[in-house]
């Protein structure tokens, strides 16, 4: 069973910019969240800024895009190749993209739960 609602929001990678909390923040315009994202995300061979935290999609092509997203070798390489997602690739799975999903899932995976803290407490 296909369970992808809207693959126009399905980012190269697989990540569905529609839960990107990047993505979201940026459409819903929260500004604090952007500074709780940015402050996460941030490590010592980067430091990011909640200005930072935009992005219009993985696939807009004119809409600004994170840093790390707009910079992001998985991207490229499939844009080069003019696929719409990695699943097209013979190479699938590849190192570069094993990575990405290793690194991704630890980052987005504790502000979903940062999120549901919030909303506990706030219930």
């Amino acid at each position: 069973m296909n369970r992808i609602q809207d693959k126009d929001r399905i980012a190269y990678c697989g990540v569905n910019c529609s839960t990107c909390p990047a993505y979201v923040a940026t459409q819903r315009q929260q500004e604090k969240v952007k500074v709780r994202i940015a402050k996460l995300w941030s490590d010592e061979d980067h430091k990011y800024e909640a200005c930072e935290i935009t992005c219009k999609g993985c696939h807009e092509p004119w809409g600004k895009k994170f840093r790390h997203c707009a910079e992001c070798a998985v991207r490229e390489c499939a844009r080069q190749k003019l696929y719409d997602t990695c699943a097209e690739c013979d190479e699938y799975p590849c190192n570069k993209l094993v990575e990405l999903h290793h690194t991704l899932d630890k980052k987005i995976a504790r502000i979903n739960l940062d999120d549901l803290r919030q909303n506990n407490k706030a219930g």
